[in-house]
């Protein structure tokens, strides 16, 4: 271990006084999400064992299901699982876990024609499937449902989940923390849309709830993406890694009310190009793959560009493209831009980078578990370590995929064998009261992210976010939906703000303008941990903490996987 580390002093629980009463339940596996990492774990788990699923919002509403661009699998007969390896590995700057890219792109050929199988309607010409080109890729491997590949996949495994004798689906379920002893997980806590308390009791518990998107005030994230999973998952003991890892995908629209709605990368693909509003094409100038560049350089290059211009946006251009083909290939794409009052065939788009995709999350193994006995972890919230730095586009549903699937059949498999273990005491509910999160929101914390915490940070913006984030709470005594979630939203934001400040080098999605070079020295994982037991008072991090702390909560982990 290669201690560079900081102490983070969280509690135990998100409530400060636990329910004195909740309706109780059993099962074997314990799903928590309904995106499709949880539904592919939740179908796996369910061929051998009986399985519970947890969905905060109605099933079909997840971030999966805005997916425009596709899956990536090396199908055709140029294209080979080991040239996505080398793409993969490449975009992840010298991150990437060698067995979990391998894992990756081996299994995915196969798996596209199992979800075909499964009723996934993905674009045919004949037999063949129709394939996609993205930015960071050699070949054209992306397997696609016109630009809604997210959709049509989780909707065919909605299909299948609604249909499973032995999964048991409840939506509408606020999971508010993990229960269990030091060491092991052994079921949640949560509350339903009607306020009543439940505590479910598993013998193996998957977390698929999704990234952290939704900090910031410009996504292409459902608003519920604000990583509270990793918040319960890290205040019960488990590992967390690389939070500073967050890819802003480069080309977003701001819609007339304000949302983020995501031009995929597949229109850079067909040859759209980036332009400033007096014409200037200039990602050529700063990289020779131009616009299919990996995200985080596109990225880069756009925010170089609106610095320089000083506008709020550059422009995508598609216009040498016809209305027949973006119709085709981009119908949700055309038609919402259409609404917005643009013709892409005529009009170039205006975009911007916005917060997207989390690399880091829950530490795993190759199945899914997590340093929490008891715990899986699957999808965005997890960190398989299979994106490094940078996570290659049109890797993500694939990660769910490969990913949800393996950590199904292992979660059923553990909770085959150990006596399930007895949860905490609760503690006797208090009175709500005022609480210190009351004249803060979400929107406060968002727009501090946004400022702080974008696509280039420095020290004195990292230690600023810090000592702002001090004042959101690390409890609360207010049990409800809005108060828990701006404490977990809150836990989140410190965890990236730390592993920012501590990673003094820039590599992949992270750039310090500090320090804007990588360094040999930095090829580590960042390690976050909680200590254990719990103390209830919390400490402002600053810089002179992690250098003379060696038993650390939070560490570097030097790196022994990355391909070179």
């Amino acid at each position: 271990m290669n201690a560079r580390a900081l102490r983070v002093e969280t509690p135990r629980f998100v409530l400060k006084h636990m329910p004195a009463q909740a309706r109780r339940h059993t099962v074997s596996v314990l799903v928590i999400g309904g995106g499709a990492a949880g539904l592919a774990a939740a179908l796996q788990a369910a061929q051998y064992v009986d399985v519970i699923m947890l969905t905060r919002t109605p099933l079909p509403v997840s971030n999966s299901s805005w997916a425009q661009g596709g899956i990536a699998a090396a199908l055709s007969e140029n294209d080979s699982p080991q040239s996505h390896i080398r793409d993969t590995v490449t975009a992840g700057a010298g991150l990437s876990d060698l067995a979990s890219v391998t894992t990756l792109a081996w299994e995915a050929p196969v798996l596209m024609y199992e979800m075909a199988n499964l009723g996934v309607p993905f674009d045919r010409e004949q037999t063949n499937f129709v394939l996609g080109l993205e930015g960071g890729h050699s070949h054209r491997r992306i397997v696609h449902v016109g630009d809604a590949t997210g959709r049509a996949l989780t909707n065919a495994l909605i299909r299948q989940a609604r249909e499973h004798t032995r999964i048991r689906i409840l939506e509408g379920y606020q999971v508010v923390d993990l229960l269990g002893k030091p060491g092991r997980c052994t079921g949640v806590l949560a509350l339903d849309d009607h306020g009543v308390w439940h505590r479910f009791d598993a013998y193996a518990t998957i977390l698929a709830t999704g990234g952290i998107g939704a900090l910031y005030s410009l996504t292409s994230n459902q608003s519920f993406a604000l990583g509270e999973g990793i918040a319960m998952a890290y205040r019960a003991g488990a590992e967390v890694a690389d939070m500073e890892f967050v890819q802003f995908h480069p080309t977003v629209f701001r819609s007339h009310n304000g949302e983020g709605f995501l031009i995929s990368e597949a229109t850079r693909g067909e040859g759209g190009r980036l332009l400033t509003a007096d014409g200037w094409h200039f990602m050529p100038d700063l990289d020779p793959r131009a616009e299919l560049a990996p995200r985080d350089v596109v990225t880069r290059g756009i925010y170089m560009a609106m610095q320089r211009s000083g506008a709020d946006h550059v422009l995508l251009d598609l216009t040498h493209l016809t209305s027949a083909f973006l119709e085709q290939r981009f119908p949700t794409i055309t038609a919402r831009c259409r609404t917005e009052g643009i013709d892409p065939a005529n009009t170039p788009i205006p975009v911007a980078p916005a917060a997207h995709y989390l690399m880091g999350g829950i530490r795993t193994d190759l199945h899914g578990a997590t340093s929490l006995g008891g715990l899986y972890a699957a999808g965005e919230c997890a960190c398989t370590g299979a994106h490094g730095a940078n996570r290659l586009a049109s890797n993500s549903l694939l990660e769910c995929l490969v990913f949800g699937r393996r950590t199904g059949v292992a979660a059923a498999a553990d909770s085959a064998y150990p006596a399930l273990r007895t949860a905490p005491t609760p503690y006797t509910l208090a009175q709500p009261t005022s609480d210190a999160s009351q004249h803060l929101t979400l929107p406060d914390l968002q727009n501090l992210m946004r400022l702080y915490l974008g696509p280039a940070r420095d020290a004195t913006d990292l230690r600023e976010l810090l000592q702002r984030l001090d004042t959101f709470p690390f409890q609360t005594n207010a049990a409800t939906p809005t108060a828990i979630t701006l404490t977990n939203a809150a836990l989140i934001a410190r965890l990236s703000a730390t592993s920012a400040l501590l990673r003094n080098e820039s590599r992949g999605a992270h750039f310090r303008s500090d320090y804007p070079h990588s360094a040999e020295e930095w090829r580590v994982h960042s390690l976050l941990k909680r200590d254990l037991p719990a103390r209830t008072s919390a400490t402002i991090i600053d810089e002179a903490a992690f250098v003379a702390t060696t038993p650390a909560s939070i560490a570097m982990e030097r790196h022994e996987h990355a391909a070179d």
